[in-house]
């Protein structure tokens, strides 16, 4: 089976800002401030655009060829991947770890990480709170000021790579453009909201808030195509991992019984096995099944090599 380019699902938040939809080519007067182009939970299941298995939602083609594109891994979830442009703050938010989310939710953890595509100057994310004290949060959450009041401002740039465990209060800021790798839960609790007048989850919000958790971004740079080729690790999780490679003509990839998700940060990549090839755009991302064994990475170009880890891996 050779890689799997997946159709994205678009959609358009009250935060919507317009580079998803300059990335993909999207004409109209309606902003996609978010694109999930690698999901199998439910309502987001993303189908597969091209290829032999055209049309197929992705959920019913593992169920049907689990072996050959899990491999290994007992979990049918795969690593999840949104795009997003912050026209405007996101909420603030916290989700809930994998204990909280399967009592609680019948659900998965959802710990994330932002890969920065670009960054308006002086653009941060909210990451961590500024104090431990949770009755001055919970008083700042009851007047939708906790962002404001508490939030830890971490600035931004393209190149940045930040691991947001499960528990941890963050926000992406206005001006801020990045791919999110994820693992394999989506529930969200938003604490704060800005004044918008959605709906809040501060209880449960309260229940999973980890104060201690205030993560630093990886600060990788941004893609030099005069520079060398090579790979490095960006964010590691005991759910999943993520590796940065860039490519100057062609770069070889073994794999290691289970499936990889590559998303294309940078330039245009063209992707091959001995099954089959695809274009990868900028932003775009596909599934590469654990059959096809090894891949060549094709342009001048950086792409994410995201994988769930096994038991054990990565603590």
């Amino acid at each position: 089976m050779g890689p799997l380019l997946l159709r994205p699902n678009y959609i358009s938040p009250v935060w919507s800002g317009p580079r998803v939809n300059e990335a993909r080519g999207l004409a109209g007067e309606t902003l996609y401030g978010e694109s999930f182009d690698v999901s199998v939970h439910e309502g987001l299941v993303n189908t597969v655009e091209g290829g032999p298995f055209d049309g197929v939602p992705l959920d019913e083609l593992i169920r049907a060829h689990r072996t050959e594109i899990m491999g290994e891994l007992a979990d049918d979830g795969v690593v999840q991947i949104i795009v997003m442009d912050a026209g405007e703050n996101l909420s603030v938010q916290v989700h809930p770890d994998e204990a909280y989310a399967r009592a609680h939710e019948s659900d998965h953890e959802k710990t994330e990480s932002w890969y920065i595509l670009a960054a308006d100057p002086g653009a941060f994310i909210y990451c961590g709170t500024t104090t431990d004290d949770v009755e001055a949060l919970r008083a700042a959450a009851a007047d939708d000021t906790l962002g404001e009041k508490y939030g830890r401002r971490v600035p931004v740039s393209e190149g940045d790579f930040v691991l947001i465990p499960a528990g941890t209060l963050h926000a992406m800021g206005k001006g801020v453009f990045a791919l999110e790798v994820g693992s394999l839960g989506f529930k969200t609790y938003r604490i704060c909201d800005w004044g918008r007048g959605r709906e809040l989850h501060v209880e449960r919000g309260f229940d999973v808030l980890r104060t201690e958790s205030r993560p630093e971004p990886n600060r990788l740079g941004p893609f030099d195509p005069a520079a060398g080729p090579g790979v490095r690790r960006g964010v590691t999780h005991r759910v999943f991992a993520s590796d940065v490679i860039d490519v100057r003509g062609s770069w070889e990839q073994g794999m290691e019984g289970r499936y990889e998700v590559l998303s294309c940060v940078a330039g245009t990549a063209r992707v091959r096995t001995e099954d089959g090839a695809c274009e990868l755009p900028f932003t775009r991302s596909l599934l590469m099944p654990a059959s096809a064994g090894s891949y060549i990475i094709e342009g001048t170009c950086r792409v994410l090599r995201s994988y769930a880890t096994r038991p054990g891996e990565a603590e």
